[in-house]
């Protein structure tokens, strides 16, 4: 699931979380501040990479911008199944499913109680691994049945993030260790990239299929040094990926069979549309018409 089951039930998908507070020391005081668990030269980060509230504003930024400007988060990515029973044949004991693209659209804002607000919609479209053709019905190469992929899309949706994460507002049972905790975000110097990375462990009770499903979540991000020097941006680029680990999706009709599924996907995020695949844009136009012209505005206080 991702940026596409919180948000991303968003990333989902998509998915997830925002916050920024206002900090009691000045960037200068910030750079005096020894940095053990994080071994990057902190002479020239504006940030405390150790404080949870500046990895938040890091993390935020990273996945918007919080000025308020639409951004456009765009991947790809390939799905596995994985046999562990069955070590004796390496084309039962592991398959590419399928490959998908998917979308996440933003707007996110700095809230007076020192909250970041987000107001977001998402969609996916399945993809054929060997053609790259987009796909409404697919042959599952593990059973030899075919089985409808419908586009995935997640409605307009707002969130807010806090110290200790995100506020839940969920219509169905789920625990997280991305609750109530700060991110642990962590952080490796490579030249002139930041390499960041966060994980999470979740479980939730998925009504269609009436059974607890169950997913370890990998999130990276490699950024230019330069974004980390300068508090002011309000976005910070980044080439970022996402593996999860997770049961077999629903729509497979698996269940109660030994394995799971591997997840990986590739983006980055732009602000105009025009930036995304012609070919994306296309078959969003035609499976999810409307999804790209539907507002996305703050709610009234």
């Amino acid at each position: 699931m991702n940026f596409y089951k919180i948000k991303h039930i968003s990333k989902i998908v998509y998915g997830l979380f925002t916050l920024l507070l206002v900090f009691n020391c000045s960037p200068k005081e910030s750079a005096k501040k020894e940095i053990k668990e994080n071994n990057i030269d902190i002479k020239k980060i504006d940030y405390d990479l150790n404080d949870p509230k500046d990895q938040l504003l890091i993390f935020e930024k990273i996945q918007g911008d919080i000025s308020g400007k639409i951004t456009y988060s765009y991947s790809e990515g390939r799905v596995f199944g994985i046999r562990p029973d069955k070590p004796d044949s390496l084309n039962v004991f592991g398959k590419e499913v399928f490959r998908y693209s998917g979308c996440g659209i933003k707007i996110m804002r700095l809230l007076e109680n020192g909250n970041i607000e987000t107001k977001s919609k998402g969609w996916l479209l399945y993809r054929d691994p060997k053609t790259n053709a987009f796909l409404s019905n697919m042959v599952n190469p593990y059973t030899g049945k075919e089985v409808e992929v419908p586009p995935f899309r997640a409605g307009i949706r707002g969130g807010e993030m806090t110290p200790l994460g995100p506020v839940v507002d969920a219509n169905f049972n789920m625990e997280s260790t991305a609750f109530n905790a700060p991110l642990n975000l962590v952080f490796t110097e490579m030249g002139d990239k930041i390499h960041i990375t966060r994980h999470a462990f979740t479980k939730w009770f998925e009504k269609k299929s009436q059974t607890w499903r169950t997913e370890m979540t990998l999130d990276t991000y490699d950024v230019d040094r330069k974004y980390l020097t300068d508090r002011s941006y309000t976005h910070i680029p980044s080439e970022f990926h996402w593996t999860s680990e997770t049961s077999w999706l629903s729509i497979l009709k698996m269940q109660g069979t030994p394995g799971h599924m591997i997840w990986t996907s590739s983006g980055s995020t732009f602000f105009n549309k025009e930036d995304l695949p012609k070919d994306f844009i296309a078959a969003t136009e035609e499976k999810q018409p409307g999804i790209f012209t539907e507002e996305l505005k703050w709610d009234e206080k």
